[in-house]
């Protein structure tokens, strides 16, 4: 049985592909050679072997040990043991023995000479007998590892081929499976810089962990976007008939409805930040950088992308690591964003291109607001618009209050309508040290009823879109100012009708 090592591994986002690598004394003419290493996950439908040019293979397939096999192949192990036992007993009964002799109690016409050399000579010939017993209890324990591992790499499958070499000489030989028990996941990280710097980074990192019985030492590692075991059949159409649909009356559940959807909402996961002791007299702190060094090289296939990383890795069976991918730099606009209608939290944002944001459809990532982790923010762009507000979290540094100043309702006996004035005045503040940039966002109800009447009255300038009733107000607040808005309008409807809004 020859050994092989693991040289390289292709994770995909489930399973992973396997390369061992051995090399082979052969002689000329046919032989059959048997090639240890595949771990029990290993698919033998997957089974792949590589010869050199010139070498012949056949009748490549997996196999295990026989039980009398496993017996066999433990027999030299078992007789050591047995050897090592024998001997640790004998020097226990030869130590409990002196240590018998040492008790002349009981014992006539001994000299006080032979008494003296006696007991003198004792604790070097005890220290003797001990030092040898534990260096066979020692050697016991080397023993029952290795019969151990070598149990377990019995239960193991291997690789028989039938190999025929043109002449006697060393060769290589390359084998290849697949193993479902390893996959990779991604993770995101969004690095703020300095709020005017115009740049936010992206960086890429990858989750790999591996649980197929055997450890990945030194091996070069390959991510793909993909997964082998999804189905790459082209889908077949069928006719698509339409028929009446009655639908039927189904009774209400709690469990579902606004309140479940409010509960659905992405949570912002937020970390306790490290406490720092500032001292006026501590001399000026050096620069520091984090370290985000790509390790690995992109490469985009036909079919899918690959991320090659640089070095060897090693990973244990059942562990798993992070390591980084990529690193982009994204251009963007920072600014605070504020929507007083239901927060007077204010949020900084980073305004980017969709475009820039392509591969992150529904992804958690975490945000570093200068190196310092400030939460988890869910990105959900929509792709069929040219920028997206990303959150960074909540912005202490910038307050907003939204106030009713006014609701009057009257009757406008001529027209037989209601009509009721609203006006709300918003209030944003900053204790920035520079300037920042300000998107507050509100809204005024619109409607499709041709009976019922919105008019904006007053908006301070800002940007009302028809269709939705949204208004966005952008400006520039500067450090200690607090800047004030205005927003009114009025709905008119039949003074016979209810007003609801919803």
């Amino acid at each position: 049985m020859t050994d092989t090592r693991i040289t390289s591994v292709s994770v995909y986002r489930s399973g992973c592909i396997i390369t061992r690598t051995a090399e082979l004394d052969l002689e000329q003419g046919p032989q059959t050679v048997k090639l240890a290493g595949p771990g029990p996950g290993a698919d033998p439908q997957s089974l792949r072997l590589s010869v050199p040019e010139g070498v012949q293979g056949a009748n490549v397939q997996m196999d295990y040990l026989t039980e009398e096999q496993k017996e066999e192949s433990l027999k030299e192990l078992a007789k050591k043991q047995e050897k090592a036992e024998r001997g640790i007993s004998d020097l226990e009964a030869q130590i409990a023995l002196w240590k018998r002799n040492s008790d002349f109690s009981a014992k006539e016409n001994i000299s006080l000479a032979d008494m003296t050399v006696f007991l003198e000579q004792l604790p070097a010939r005890l220290t003797a007998l001990q030092d040898r017993r534990d260096a066979l209890l020692e050697e016991k324990e080397q023993l029952e590892k290795e019969a151990e591992k070598l149990a377990e790499k019995n239960d193991r499958p291997f690789v028989s081929v039938e190999l025929t070499a043109p002449a006697p000489g060393r060769y290589p030989v390359e084998l290849r499976y697949k193993d479902e028990n390893a996959a990779w996941e991604p993770s995101y990280e969004l690095h703020t810089q300095e709020e005017d710097s115009g740049k936010l980074l992206l960086r890429l990192r990858a989750r790999i962990a591996q649980d197929t019985g055997e450890d990945w030492t030194q091996a070069a590692l390959t991510l793909l976007s993909g997964n082998p075991s999804v189905s790459g059949t082209i889908p077949t159409l069928y006719p698509a008939r339409l028929h009446f649909y009655e639908p039927r009356v189904m009774a209400k559940s709690a469990m579902f409805g606004a309140g479940a959807a409010r509960n659905a909402a992405p949570m912002m996961v937020m970390e306790e930040a490290a406490m720092c002791d500032m001292d006026a007299a501590a001399p000026a702190p050096v620069k520091m950088s984090q370290v985000m060094a790509d390790s690995g090289r992109t490469v985009q296939g036909d079919t899918m992308t690959e991320y090659e990383l640089t070095g060897r890795w090693d990973i244990r069976d059942g562990q798993s690591i992070r390591c980084d991918l990529r690193t982009d730099e994204i251009p963007c606009r920072y600014r605070v964003v504020a929507v007083p209608k239901h927060t007077s939290g204010c949020f900084l944002s980073a305004e980017v291109k969709t475009s820039d944001l392509e591969e992150m459809q529904n992804v958690e990532a975490a945000v570093y607001l200068k190196g310092t982790f400030a939460g988890n923010v869910w990105l959900q762009p929509d792709m069929t618009k040219d920028t997206y507000d990303l959150s960074l979290g909540k912005d202490e540094t910038v307050k907003v209050k939204r106030t009713q100043k006014k609701k009057y309702t009257s009757t406008v006996l001529l027209k037989g309508q209601k009509k009721t004035e609203y006006e709300y005045e918003i209030s944003v503040s900053s204790r920035k040290p520079k300037p920042c940039q300000v998107l507050v966002r509100d809204q005024i109800p619109v409607t499709e009823e041709k009976s019922i009447q919105v008019d904006a009255v007053n908006l301070s300038g800002g940007e009302l879109e028809a269709d939705t009733g949204l208004i966005k107000w952008n400006f520039t607040l500067q450090p200690g100012e607090n800047r004030r808005l205005t927003l009114a309008y009025t709905t008119a409807w039949p003074k016979d009708k209810q007003l609801q809004e919803g």
